[in-house]
């Protein structure tokens, strides 16, 4: 009896028909699970083992739907051959396929909040602006599909007067935010626009609320930027959810306050504030960054006592904001608390825990790869 062509016999031992079914099968689970990866559910390091297995598993099924039948010292050795090219094809495409997806794991947009300048002359303005840019790169920083670069980085004066372009240049960054505050009577003008990385506009709106209304001035440029970035749709919802929980103190001086001790002032004491407005959960993370602030320069006497000031505040802070990841990432920096690859997945944008990861880290690979992640996270850093 004439030999079956390679074809028919790929046929009838439905070999064509398992690699058909196992490979659509695959795109599905890795399709899955980047879906999953970029709601924050699963972990990049996770999304990689899916892919690994997934190709190992391919050849296994191949040579398993082949053989099953057929014992291997009855088969000639053209047919092995056919057999292992066949295999070696089909692997390769899902391998190519595979790698793309292996790429995009490791592959965020990088996105730099670049400085907002007040356009008058009052320095309560300036406060503001350094306020907005600062909440602005917190609701940005809880997506692990971005890197948002630290403001200290964004900000930093060895790139002030440059273009756009060439800021992105030296930050490495692919989108850039920049903006304008200015203030009339009790309103608040903000003008916010997003650049690409060869400096041009890509989104440019102005916003007028009260001064009074940060959450909902922020809601807003939140909503709009969000389709003009890569961020999946379905994340939009929860983000805006943790700006509008904390809430601000209906009280002009109390917010300015807030914004000044973000802005880097250290002298405001808000304990009388902080009684009148109980439930201002923005009051009480400013004191607890204020009185941290302190620390570096306190006598070592004063120390514990400003340490657990900080953290009462802090903890107020927490049951009155649930889930704002300034909290949380507030209080890993000021403890030696140990930085795993949990904390790291909802703090996806802290060079600092990422310094920290590393230093903790015992295995060299892993702590240079954290390394390498918090100096792309503040490129401008002091390393």
């Amino acid at each position: 009896m004439a030999d079956k062509s390679l074809f028919t016999q790929l046929k009838e031992r439905r070999v064509i028909r398992a690699t058909l079914i196992y490979v659509a099968l695959l795109w599905v689970v890795l399709q899955a699970a980047d879906l999953l990866a970029g709601a924050g559910m699963l972990s990049a390091r996770l999304v990689r083992w899916v892919i690994l297995l997934g190709v190992a598993g391919l050849p296994v099924t191949i040579l398993a739907s082949w053989f099953v039948e057929t014992p291997w010292k009855q088969r000639r050795w053209i047919a092995v051959a056919g057999d292992l090219v066949i295999i070696m094809a089909v692997t390769a495409a899902a391998i190519l396929f595979a790698w793309q997806q292996w790429f995009t794991s490791f592959t965020r947009p990088t996105i730099a909040v670049l400085t907002i300048e007040a356009t008058d002359t009052k320095q309560e303005s300036d406060d503001l602006a350094a306020h907005l840019a600062l909440r602005i790169r917190t609701a940005f920083a809880t997506r692990p599909e971005l890197r948002v670069l630290e403001l200290s980085s964004s900000q930093h004066a060895q790139i002030g007067g440059h273009a756009i372009d060439e800021k992105a240049v030296a930050l490495s960054a692919d989108y850039l935010i920049a903006g304008t505050v200015a203030q009339s009577g009790s309103q608040i003008r903000f003008n916010v626009q997003l650049f690409s990385a060869d400096g041009d506009l890509i989104y440019g709106e102005t916003y007028e609320d009260r001064v009074l209304d940060q959450a909902q001035l922020q809601n807003r440029v939140i909503a709009e930027l969000w389709p003009q970035l890569p961020l999946p749709e379905d994340g939009r919802a929860e983000t805006r959810r943790l700006i509008a929980q904390c809430e601000y103190p209906d009280d002009r001086d109390a917010l300015l306050r807030i914004a000044a001790i973000d802005n880097g002032e250290r002298h405001f004491d808000l304990s009388d504030t902080i009684t009148s407005f109980p439930d201002a959960g923005m009051l009480r993370l400013a004191e607890s960054r204020r009185v941290f602030g302190e620390l570096a320069s306190a006598t070592p006497v004063r120390k514990p006592v400003l340490q657990r000031i900080a953290m009462q505040h802090l903890a107020e802070a927490e049951r009155l904001c649930p889930g704002l990841p300034d909290t949380r990432s507030m209080r890993l920096m000021n403890t030696r608390e140990f930085v795993g690859d949990d904390v790291l997945l909802k703090h996806p944008n802290s060079a600092e825990l990422y310094r920290r990861a590393s230093e903790q880290n015992s295995e060299p690979g892993r702590a240079n790869a954290f390394n390498e992640e918090a100096r792309l996270l503040d490129p401008l850093g002091d390393w």
